[in-house]
């Protein structure tokens, strides 16, 4: 009976986590587009930062409640989830273009930033001007992204390209309930995960790699995968480069920031490997004709997320 009901808990926490996520990304990708920014400014930030959100509270609330290998796993498996399965699952939908813009600045941005979390965490901690550090460089990051994609992107010329909100009360209205749900939906699925883990015999390593990250990645999941059918590429992949930079800088930052993460040995040795493994992955993909992620190699980074998942169970 304790497992159906933490099953239950788990399951309406992902789905309040799905709704928020949708609100808040409806609501920002609305603002966007009454101040008139590009498609790859909206997947960059304001659509990356509004799903990213349930990894920052979870990952808060993981750290406060003393279960840093929760918090530190949450961001490395939502980062190797975003890249092998939403992008895998993305691109079976539809063949996703990897813009020029992408291969040039923000993935070798991924890819620093992803070694700079391992150096980071490499004596198993990550103390509070460390996540400071990561928080500035995420500042001058976005700020540099913004400028140089308004610069090269070209505005949205109509809202029939995304769905926009009726008013600007609307706007705020779902902004509100979009950060409530999340708050709500990550405590709920935090406290069921860990006690479903824990019954399951997992480690806490191996709980927020798995049921927490992927639960938390479902706001990145169904945005993504909902551009890809639209066809908006610019949405789809951006989505996850801006997500897992974000992750990478301002969930770790903020965490650290409000208490230093003590990180597991096998974190850091392993897991955070695989992660900036999957994230050079993106490279021979960006030298392919054209950088298009078609169904083949959507397949096959799939296939690599469940050879991952077998390693830890």
């Amino acid at each position: 009976m304790e497992v159906l009901l933490n099953v239950g808990q788990l399951i309406i926490g992902f789905a309040i986590l799905i709704v928020g996520g949708e609100a808040l990304v409806r609501s920002a990708i609305s603002i966007a587009i009454r101040v008139k920014v590009s498609p790859l400014v909206i997947g960059l930030t304001i659509v990356a930062a509004g799903t990213s959100a349930p990894e920052l509270i979870t990952s808060v609330l993981a750290s406060l409640k003393g279960s840093p290998d929760i918090a530190v796993g949450n961001v490395i498996g939502s980062n190797i989830f975003n890249i092998l399965a939403i992008l895998g699952i993305a691109s079976l939908v539809r063949p996703n273009l990897i813009e020029r813009s992408l291969k040039r600045f923000e993935i070798p941005a991924l890819i620093g930033f992803s070694l700079l979390f391992y150096l980071a965490g490499f004596d198993e901690v990550i103390l509070r001007w460390e996540g400071a550090l990561g928080l500035v460089i995420s500042v001058a990051f976005l700020w540099y992204a913004v400028r140089r994609a308004k610069a090269q992107g070209a505005a949205l010329d109509s809202e029939e390209d995304v769905d926009v909100l009726k008013n600007v009360y609307y706007d705020m209205g779902f902004l509100i309930v979009g950060m409530l749900a999340l708050a709500g939906g990550a405590q709920l699925a935090l406290t069921a995960g860990e006690t479903l883990g824990r019954l399951a015999g997992l480690s806490e390593r191996v709980i927020g790699i798995t049921i927490i990250s992927i639960g938390t990645g479902l706001p990145e999941l169904a945005t993504s995968a909902v551009a890809a059918l639209r066809g908006r590429n610019d949405i789809a992949v951006t989505n996850v480069i801006g997500s897992n930079i974000m992750n990478t800088l301002i969930v770790v930052g903020t965490t650290a920031v409000i208490t230093p993460i003590n990180i597991s040995k096998q974190l850091i040795e392993v897991d955070a490997i695989w992660m900036i493994g999957v994230t050079l992955l993106l490279v021979p993909i960006c030298m392919k004709p054209k950088s298009t992620i078609d169904r083949y190699t959507g397949s096959s980074l799939l296939v690599v997320y469940l050879i991952y998942l077998a390693t830890l169970l």
